[in-house]
């Protein structure tokens, strides 16, 4: 599982790359927090269907679009939570 955040200028792009290491195909279900704690914290899902055995699911997806209010300077990533299905 890799999670990467970048800072733009309307929000952050969170990146998600989750492998599958077992020797069959799985649905893999990620949720990623990025936030500073109770003040402002922004939650996303990514779901990666059929990825194959030794295969990697990639997605990004925009957070905290600058309308929610000011994005913090230096967030904290969290996964949340991986579920294979």
């Amino acid at each position: 599982m890799e999670v990467r955040v970048t800072r733009g200028a309307i929000g952050f792009n969170v990146a998600c790359n989750a492998t599958n290491t077992y020797d069959r195909t799985l649905n893999i279900r990620v949720t990623v927090s990025v936030g500073i704690g109770e003040d402002w914290v922004r939650a996303t899902k990514f779901d990666f269907p059929n990825v194959a055995a030794g295969q990697t699911g990639r997605e990004t997806t925009l957070v905290g679009d600058s309308y929610e209010g000011e994005l913090p300077d230096e967030p904290k990533v969290y996964i949340d939570s991986v579920i294979n299905y």
